[in-house]
């Protein structure tokens, strides 16, 4: 798998990660899983402040991309281990938090890899990708806000939240996340994997005889072909097949012993 097709589809599986995430937002209570139910039924809030707001279809739209974006952010700030150390009987909030990861690099190995090398690399691109998206986020802050404000309070909000700093509590979610979709996408690559030899016909290889000419040994400068020749056989047919005398074609009979030729 080239690299070309790797950063392809890890861009894809990037943009699979969102969609994924609000699979967790809205049918995993994704939201109550990370405060502990303090936070519960976000996605009917939002529903019912857009229907009166009297948008419509509009108001749904803007619910589904509100539900994506919140299940993207709390799936970028919770790492998996959190989950393991702080919740480690709530069994649904570990399935929220990992399930995106699994089905957006299960569905992005479905569809680039071919081997689990490939789906072991498209994970990790994807991991990588956003890796670098939430550092620069975390850097433009720290360089725009006077003072580096914006670093501080990122900082002191994940440290409230996860007893750890901005980068390190995302770069470490980002990377659980897509090492656990790793395992699948492998997976999922080794399905579609196809031996270097599967599916292509053995080819017989034809082998030409060629003749060897004989060539004389001669000063000439182009040598001739010898060709063989036969053998010439003489006629026994004027010698007398009794006494061996030699006879000649208009004899009918031996002029020696005078047997029939």
């Amino acid at each position: 798998m080239g690299w070309g097709r790797v950063i392809k589809s890890g861009c894809a599986g990037m943009c699979c990660l969102i969609p994924m995430a609000y699979v967790a937002f809205r049918f995993l209570n994704l939201t109550e899983g990370v405060t502990g139910g303090l936070i519960a039924n976000v996605d009917l809030a939002i529903e019912n402040l857009m229907s009166a707001l009297g948008l419509g279809g509009l108001g749904l739209f803007i619910s589904v991309v509100a539900g994506m974006l919140i299940g993207a952010v709390l799936i970028f700030l919770f790492p998996i281990h959190w989950c393991l150390f702080y919740r480690p009987d709530d069994v649904m909030l570990l399935i929220a938090i990992t399930i995106p990861w699994i089905l957006c690099c299960v569905i992005t190995s479905g569809l680039f890899a071919h081997s689990p090398r490939g789906g072991l690399h498209t994970s990790l691109a994807i991991g990588i990708g956003y890796a670098i998206i939430l550092s620069v986020v975390y850097i433009i802050l720290a360089i725009v806000v006077p003072f580096g404000l914006g670093s501080a309070i990122l900082d002191g909000l994940m440290v409230g939240l996860t007893d750890l700093p901005y980068l390190v509590a995302v770069l470490t979610a980002v990377f659980e996340g897509c090492l656990v979709g790793a395992v699948f996408g492998a997976f999922i690559g080794s399905l579609k994997y196809k031996g270097t030899g599967a599916g292509k016909e053995k080819k017989t290889k034809k082998v030409k005889v060629k003749k060897k000419e004989e060539i004389t040994e001669t000063s000439e400068m182009f040598p001739r072909e010898v060709t063989e020749q036969k053998p010439i056989i003489t006629s026994t047919s004027n010698i007398c097949s009794n006494c061996g005398a030699k006879l000649t074609t208009d004899d009918l009979f031996c002029t020696n012993c005078g047997a029939k030729k």
